[in-house]
């Protein structure tokens, strides 16, 4: 009796076709980069103040990318408005609150309007900041407590509204823009802004501490130089905004992305930029 053999699956053209097909499918959605809903967070609610240029700007845009809700805060509004329009138009949430972080009456807004739109903070960036830059001797102690109060207690302030938002929610994160000046010498004429960001590490070093229980994250992140507004925005009798001593300096997308990245860790301190990979 001659045996009477099935045609193989394998070998039969639509099935090759077919199986190769699929094969090819699920390398190329593999290949994919992470989608927005793949993103730790994605639908998670973020206040970022200081948020029209430089490395706020740059926080707000990859959060956006990652699918977050933003609450933008700037005493400067306009390109905070154009961003959170275009982000709007990409499908994205955010809003703005015009604040003058150095009005302590005015912060409360910030927390109030975010909780008003969204319900919930689960990121707080305290970015905001600018350099009042004299000697010791030259120093105008007007000035110098204004500058104190945008850069380091309207990161307090906002900070301690937070956190019983976040204890209640099971968690969130605070990330505080310090500068690698919190952490060295300053250069002649600005000890008053290296004066601020160490007593950031000094308060939020404690406050990490404090909030572990409570599942809220606090982080200082110390960059090096960034193209930023800084010299434009600058006061004080060695202030020349004509000069823009941060044209050369590091490009702060990078400091951005390496601030996401460092957020999702545990260190407490970190040097987002290339200041961190010497």
């Amino acid at each position: 009796m001659t045996a009477v053999s099935s045609p193989s699956l394998a070998g039969h053209p639509r099935i090759q076709s077919a199986w190769l097909a699929a094969i090819l499918l699920f390398c190329a959605v593999m290949a994919l980069p992470a989608q927005a809903q793949d993103s730790p967070f994605d639908d998670k609610v973020a206040v970022i103040t200081g948020s029209s240029y430089g490395l706020g700007r740059e926080l707000a845009l990859l959060g956006a990318a990652e699918g977050m809700k933003l609450v933008l805060v700037d005493r400067r509004p306009a390109p905070s408005q154009e961003l959170a329009e275009q982000i709007r138009s990409q499908g994205g949430e955010a809003i703005v609150v015009e604040v003058d972080l150095a009005d302590a009456d005015q912060r409360p807004r910030v927390i109030d309007q975010a909780m008003e739109a969204f319900g919930r903070i689960d990121y707080l960036f305290n970015n905001a900041g600018y350099s009042y830059l004299a000697t010791l001797e030259q120093m105008d102690i007007e000035q110098a407590k204004d500058m104190f109060e945008v850069n380091y207690w309207a990161y307090a302030d906002l900070a301690q509204r937070v956190i019983p938002i976040m204890r209640k929610q099971g968690g969130g994160t605070i990330l505080n823009v310090s500068s690698i000046l919190g952490m060295s010498a300053a250069p002649p004429g600005l000890g008053h802004y290296a004066g601020n960001k160490h007593a950031l590490h000094g308060l939020f070093q404690s406050a990490a501490q404090e909030l572990k229980a409570d599942n809220i994250k606090v982080f200082i992140a110390a960059p090096a130089g960034m193209r930023t507004m800084i010299s434009q925005h600058s006061v004080g009798p060695l202030a020349n905004p004509e000069n823009d001593r941060a044209a050369d300096w590091e490009d702060p997308a990078i400091a951005a992305r390496d601030i996401f990245d460092n957020i999702q860790r545990d260190k407490v301190i970190f040097n987002p930029g290339y200041i961190g990979r010497q």
